[in-house]
């Protein structure tokens, strides 16, 4: 295996959706495919093969496999047995499949010889969408003929024709639909010029400059398509035992290198990545997700759509078992958790039921089921009152007081969560401007007129009673520092 060298000309591209995106993309078309053929008339008895044609254009989009082709046609052909008035409607199951892979043929073999237009019009998607409905009707007809013991000329002089006939307005309409469905994907961020991921980080070995429990290093990150990064150089330790705090103003890219730590930029929402980000040592680009979910939770500020099941119980159980815990090990550790997040005795409560922090507290407890070494909060509160705000952190704090994880939170509200902090990080439009300790990093914002709207107002108030000339003998993060330190100048 070949030894990265220098982390920081690492570079890993992907295009979102990754590797299903196939998957995604012909799911959508074949739809389409489905409600244009319901509702399409036919003009001299003739109809285009919607079917044949969205799958088309979703072949071209996604360039999938062969084996991923014929899996796109079975699906089509499902749909086509379902919906069809045909004589023999099973014939589909093979027709269908023949006409998707005699697409993923031409669009390879031909892909490979350059562009076919004319003027701006491509020529490609008229060709396969063409021959790949010849396919499939050649089949379909075939399978027609033998099954029902068809007269020859009737197959020659009128099946044929048909099926000629109906090829030409696939013909006409695959380029019709493939000029809009690309610009669309392309804006969602499916279709790029570059399919696939490039730049692959498999056979080399990267290791970590630093031992930490997340070490992000000569970090650059770029939305699909974008000419300028989100995020600009980013070198970033989270240790073992740390509460981290990230603010800043929105838009700044705190979210953006959250996702960044789970793995799910770029490997989720697609774009290029220069520098690396190590999870417990490991490189994010050379693990997959679902492995990064064991080492790293993740809590969303829209938690609700983390809740899956009915029941606070079959919820903590549901991430076990996805993972093949055993019934007793799930069993043994949800009791764990549901006291680690204080919701013992709600087990057959309806999730429905709960209030805002309860659901809170049960996506944290879903999280915590399967006992990562970290957890990232990416902005919780923006939904709970301001006593729920409270008691969250209380929560967060305890679990990486008393149990030992590493926390990482992401928020513009600072006035609840910097007590439980050892460290504040600043960005601002996708640098780190100050990573240090809670009142350095406060201070520097203040200092420098950064955003300090999010400063906490007792902490303000504490430099400006400093710059007044009064000495306190530490810094206001919470009430009861400053009662204290109010306490010590009376005295």
């Amino acid at each position: 295996m070949e030894r990265g060298k220098d982390v920081a000309k690492l570079v890993y591209t992907h295009v979102q959706g990754g590797q299903f995106r196939w998957v995604t993309v012909s799911t959508l078309m074949l739809a389409l495919g489905t409600i244009l053929h319901l509702v399409s008339p036919s003009v001299a008895g003739v109809t285009p093969n919607w079917t044949t044609a969205t799958y088309c254009v979703a072949i071209h989009l996604t360039r999938p496999t062969y084996r991923q082709s014929v899996g796109i046609g079975l699906v089509a052909a499902l749909i086509n047995v379902m919906t069809s008035k045909s004589a023999f409607p099973y014939g589909n199951l093979f027709s269908e499949p023949a006409g998707a892979l005699t697409c993923a043929i031409l669009v390879s073999l031909l892909g490979r010889m350059g562009s076919f237009k004319l003027g701006k019009l491509e020529l490609l998607p008229f060709i396969t969408g063409f021959l790949s409905t010849v396919a499939s009707g050649g089949v379909f007809v075939t399978i027609l003929y033998w099954v029902l013991g068809l007269p020859t000329a009737v197959y020659v002089n009128a099946m044929w024709p048909m099926v000629l006939m109906v090829s030409l307005c696939n013909g006409i309409v695959t380029p019709l639909l493939y000029v809009p469905a690309k610009h669309l994907f392309a804006r969602r961020g499916y279709v790029t010029d570059k399919m696939g991921t490039t730049d692959s980080h498999e056979g080399l070995i990267i290791t970590p400059a630093h031992d930490a429990k997340i070490s992000i290093e000569h970090f650059n990150y770029y939305y699909t398509k974008a000419t300028t990064p989100a995020i600009k150089n980013i070198n970033l330790q989270v240790n073992e035992g740390d509460f981290l705090v990230v603010t800043g103003p929105a838009g700044c890219g705190k979210s953006t290198l959250c996702m960044a730590m789970t793995g799910a930029v770029p490997k989720f929402y697609g774009g290029r990545m220069e520098g690396m980000v190590f999870v417990n040592g490991k490189a994010t680009t050379q693990v997959e997700i679902p492995d990064l979910a064991t080492e790293i939770g993740v809590v969303m500020a829209d938690y609700d759509t983390q809740l899956v099941t009915m029941t606070v119980g079959e919820e903590v159980a549901f991430a076990m078992e996805n993972r093949g815990y055993s019934p007793e090990q799930i069993k043994e550790r949800s009791a764990a958790v549901f006291k680690q997040v204080g919701l013992e005795g709600m087990e057959e409560r309806k999730i429905t039921s709960l209030s805002g922090g309860q659901r809170q507290r049960l996506a944290i407890a879903s999280v915590l089921a399967t006992d990562p070494s970290i957890l990232v909060l990416d902005e919780p509160t923006s939904s709970l009152d301001p006593e729920g705000t409270a008691e969250l952190y209380k929560l967060v704090g305890t679990l990486n007081r008393e149990h030992g994880i590493t926390v990482v939170v992401i928020d513009h509200d600072l006035h609840a969560v910097l007590p439980y902090a050892n460290r504040l990080v600043l960005m601002v439009d996708g640098e780190i401007r100050s990573d240090a300790d809670v009142p350095t990093t406060l201070r520097y914002m203040y200092e420098h007129d950064i955003y300090v709207d999010a400063l906490p107002s007792i902490f303000v108030t504490y430099l400006r009673l400093e710059a007044a000339g009064y000495t306190f003998p530490a810094p206001w993060l919470s009430v009861a520092a400053a009662k204290k330190g109010l306490t010590s100048v009376v005295h």
